[in-house]
């Protein structure tokens, strides 16, 4: 926290003002509502620091990134922890989930980079390549991201 008192005077409270509501959306469609409000508050005290210095051309994109990343972190720690209880329990309690509940189950089950690229180009508006620069992959990258969630979705309500 050492970091983060160096700032100027309310500085940090004026940039969560300004970018919490964009970062607790992109974190309630990555990890769902429960969790939203904490990977953003997280993320964005992570990376503020970060993101107000001079060289620093776009905080927002740094701290969207940042809650990109904490919900990667998050997906991984549940990951391992499921498979911990998985093995724990034995295969004769675990069955497959039902995919084609509705939409929010068919979303849920697209990969974390789906689901980041799907939220920029369907929910921000951002273009394929202005997603790829935020997120730090090609264009073709997030092209066949898309194209994969599509395909998925299709596949799911169908």
């Amino acid at each position: 926290m050492a970091l983060i008192d160096s700032l100027p005077d309310g500085a940090l409270e004026r940039m969560w003002r300004e970018h919490a509501d964009a970062l607790v959306r992109l974190a309630t469609v990555l990890v769902g509502p429960s969790e939203a409000n904490d990977i953003a508050t997280e993320a964005f005290l992570r990376a503020a620091v970060a993101a107000q210095h001079p060289d620093v051309e776009r905080p927002r994109a740094l701290l969207l990134r940042a809650v990109v990343n904490r919900a990667h972190d998050l997906r991984r720690s549940n990951e391992r922890r499921w498979r911990r209880d998985l093995a724990a329990v034995g295969p004769a309690a675990t069955s497959s989930p039902d995919s084609h509940v509705d939409v929010r189950r068919a979303v849920s089950n697209l990969s974390l980079q789906q689901r980041s690229v799907l939220y920029f180009v369907y929910w921000e508006d951002l273009t394929e390549a202005q997603t790829a620069e935020l997120l730090g992959l090609s264009p073709g990258t997030v092209r066949r991201h898309l194209v994969r969630a599509r395909d998925h979705l299709r596949k799911a309500l169908s």
